[in-house]
């Protein structure tokens, strides 16, 4: 498995997982080339073979010296294998070249597993956000800061 740059290439693949894994809170289309060619930010895929297995979408924020993981998604035949880990590593590696102090995200109060990963990774909850979903369902606001251990730089 390759983590990269995604491309406008890898759209099909990551507009199909997208509605396997967020169902009606998917991104469209216009919204993933927006992402891919404007934001401030960058857009990996994993690639496994000729298929994307999943992505991750990070929006740089200069004034507030941080990084938002603005959505992420691992294909479900592809989890159990650390990509979620993986993608979150480059999220280190890209605020660390940013300068960035701190990495901010929302994540669905009952995802239990990408709770767990972040709280492994050193994200803490600083807000419940409700109503955040389609479903009316809430979010937790997470963020990790600073983004390096003390005295690890």
């Amino acid at each position: 498995m390759e983590i990269r740059k995604a491309r406008l290439s890898d759209l099909p693949d990551i507009i199909e997982m997208e509605h396997i894994c967020f169902g009606e809170d998917s991104f469209n289309r216009r919204q993933f080339i927006y992402l891919m060619t404007k934001a401030n930010g960058f857009f990996y895929s994993v690639q496994n073979g000729e298929s994307i297995v999943a992505y991750i979408s990070l929006i740089h924020n200069r004034r507030a010296q941080s990084v938002r993981i603005y959505s992420i998604a691992v294909h479900p035949d592809f989890r159990h294998l650390k990509i979620g880990q993986q993608l979150i590593d480059k999220t280190l590696e890209y605020a660390d070249l940013c300068k960035a102090k701190k990495i901010t995200l929302e994540v669905k109060v009952s995802n239990a597993p990408a709770i767990c990963l972040y709280k492994k990774n050193g994200f803490e909850t600083t807000y419940i956000v409700t109503n955040y979903y389609h479903d009316g369902s809430s979010a937790y606001r997470m963020q990790k800061c600073p983004i390096h251990p003390p005295g690890i730089i």
